[in-house]
């Protein structure tokens, strides 16, 4: 197994109980916590739910967590503008860190309210 693939599993792993976490403290109404992987990170995606629904009716990208080989270390980044989620920005409280536990932890208390709210 490689180094990359090892750090895909470390970050996929962490993320499950990110969202799981986050899931179970939740009502629906308030919209679920998932992940969606590539390579070498993940993908944090809110589903959204109508008031008194079990279906989603749309989901929002809330953060990326990336490895970067060049300098070893994680990229957390957030979207720029919920209508455009495929251009991100480094969080400006914790841009980079070797600390996968670190990056996680924000995500999942979200001190500033930038990713879940």
């Amino acid at each position: 197994m490689s180094l990359v693939s090892l750090l895909q599993k470390q970050v996929e792993s962490r993320a499950l109980i990110v969202c799981q976490n986050r899931n179970r403290s939740l009502p629906v109404e308030l919209g679920k916590s998932c992940f969606e992987s590539f390579d070498c990170g993940v993908e944090f995606i809110k589903q959204h739910y109508l008031l008194d629904s079990t279906h989603m009716d749309y989901t929002s990208s809330v953060a990326r967590v990336e490895w970067n080989p060049t300098q070893a270390c994680w990229h957390l980044m957030i979207p720029k503008d919920s209508n455009q989620p495929t251009t991100w920005l480094p969080y400006p409280y914790l841009i980079k860190s070797q600390d996968l536990t670190a990056i996680m932890r924000e995500i999942d208390k979200d001190p500033k309210s930038l990713f879940w709210d």
